[in-house]
């Protein structure tokens, strides 16, 4: 008897402590109930990008906010433009270089980051969801400066 009732509290310990653990990444919130901050670090060169983390990896993001770091680790200026949307395909571009964002809803904008300097900004409740982003000083769009991060 003394087993059976051991097996039962112990599973229903098991049980809140699992309920427990998907109850706060569901509402994400820290230990403490303060709201999450989550960070993406973007490594830009001539012409790579590396997100961390990386969704290609299988890694996400939380929805919630979000910290960007644009790190340029090239020899040429960077800038980042996350867009309100999963494709950074066919933008047309202008005479100066540049791609077209008129039309686009620009999340974040991080200016230009010269050789060897950081950029930093900020998006507020970003919902789940696919989201694009591009180096855009002339001629960097073109020549494949983009990816992409999971919001899940």
């Amino acid at each position: 008897m003394r087993k059976y009732i051991f097996l039962t509290l112990l599973s229903l310990n098991l049980f809140l402590f699992a309920c427990g653990d998907v109850s706060d990444e569901a509402s994400n919130k820290d230990a403490d109930g303060s709201k999450e901050t989550n960070s993406l670090s973007i490594i830009m060169n001539e012409w790579d990008v590396k997100p961390t983390p990386n969704y290609k990896m299988g890694k996400h993001i939380k929805p919630g906010d979000l910290n960007i770091t644009l790190t340029n680790a090239g020899q040429l200026e960077h800038n980042l433009f996350v867009l309100n949307q999963s494709s950074y395909d066919d933008f047309n571009l202008l005479d100066d270089g540049t791609a077209d964002l008129s039309e686009i809803e620009v999340l974040l904008e991080i200016d230009n980051v010269m050789p060897g300097n950081n950029g930093t900004g900020s998006i507020s409740d970003l919902e789940p969801g696919t989201y694009a982003f591009i180096c855009n000083v002339p001629g960097h769009y073109a020549s494949g400066t983009v990816g992409k991060f999971i919001v899940r």
